[in-house]
């Protein structure tokens, strides 16, 4: 039987268990991460025998007095997680409860695992297909760059002749500065300071775990790019990242990724560049011989009319006087 836990419900030593014992054991979806990014998430959790065998995280809010579900920031995929093989069609039964609670589903994205499941049910829920971008690392690093298009072998060049400096670092305050500088005015809406706030509470909680890497590019001792990456379950998560225009056109990132897949060439890792659905970074990424990934975000709309036309008006607003997209380096 399926059960909603309220937060102060949640057994987290049980629903921690359940994420690492899934076959897609992310590390979104463990507690300590969503207790950062979301720090009032629900649960829908199927138990048998005093366990947990199946979970899925809701970082649920009330909004205009509506429940209201949302992907959080700087949390790639969540969705189903679980243990049981029999469970095959339990994607259907968590997904009707999501509706039946929540009002408004904005963008919930499940894992790929999910997937599967989630091709059958288009038909009847509102789920959009998305794409990231996967890198396996268990080549020698020779391999792997051959696998590099032609553009991305001279941008690389290019980044070395360069004589930018890089190094690791354990402090993400000059990475937020550069992103409020530099990026911070192109995104639709702009960035509130909480959501820096949890980015610095998240690396803090990640470099603690031991499952955080922040590299930065520098030119003249002044910072012209940073990456930031988590490593959890032998993925490699490109999380966030700033480059200003200096270092896109150093191509500083590309310094930095190459790194990564230097570092890292021959191991178990995948590098997971959570790619945006905007065709210009999908195609950087490509560029590094990485592969596409399908999984699918969840969208509801079952509010009132007028809170519609509400809506609405706010988005139109948001999409007539905001820039929209991130540039990257190509």
């Amino acid at each position: 039987m399926i059960r909603y836990l309220r937060h102060e419900q949640i057994d987290k030593t049980k629903w921690d268990a359940c994420i690492t014992a899934s076959a897609d054991n992310m590390v979104y979806a463990l507690s300590w991460f969503l207790d950062v990014v979301a720090p009032n998430w629900q649960a829908l959790v199927e138990e048998q025998e005093g366990r947990y065998t199946t979970a899925m995280p809701l970082p649920g809010i009330l909004k205009m007095g509506f429940p209201y579900l949302s992907q959080p920031y700087h949390t790639h995929q969540l969705g189903v997680f679980t243990t049981s093989q029999s469970s095959s069609s339990i994607q259907v039964k968590m997904l009707e409860l999501i509706v039946e609670r929540y009002k408004f589903v904005h963008n919930y994205r499940f894992n790929m695992n999910d997937t599967a499941q989630l091709e059958k049910l288009q038909s009847k829920y509102e789920l959009v297909g998305r794409y990231t971008r996967y890198l396996k690392l268990n080549k020698p690093y020779p391999e792997l760059y051959k696998a590099y298009t032609r553009d991305r072998k001279m941008n690389l060049k290019r980044a070395k002749r360069a004589n930018l400096s890089m190094f690791e670092s354990d402090d993400i305050e000059p990475l937020i500065q550069h992103f409020k500088i530099h990026i911070e005015r192109k995104v639709v809406g702009g960035v509130a300071e909480s959501t820096y706030q949890m980015l610095r509470d998240l690396f803090q909680v990640m470099k603690d775990r031991g499952v955080a890497q922040l590299i930065y590019t520098t030119s003249g001792g002044e910072v012209n790019a940073g990456c930031l990456f988590f490593k959890y379950n032998n993925v490699i998560s490109y999380a966030f990242n700033s480059a200003d225009s200096e270092g896109r056109v150093a191509n500083g990132r590309t310094l930095v990724l190459d790194e990564i897949i230097r570092q890292y060439a021959g191991t178990e890792y995948t590098l997971d560049f959570e790619s945006p659905m905007i065709e210009q970074i999908e195609h950087f990424y490509a560029s590094f011989g990485a592969h596409r990934v399908k999984y699918f975000a969840l969208r509801h709309n079952a509010l009132p009319f007028y809170v519609k036309v509400i809506r609405n008006i706010r988005m139109k607003v948001y999409r007539t006087f905001f820039a929209t997209g991130v540039a990257e380096e190509v």
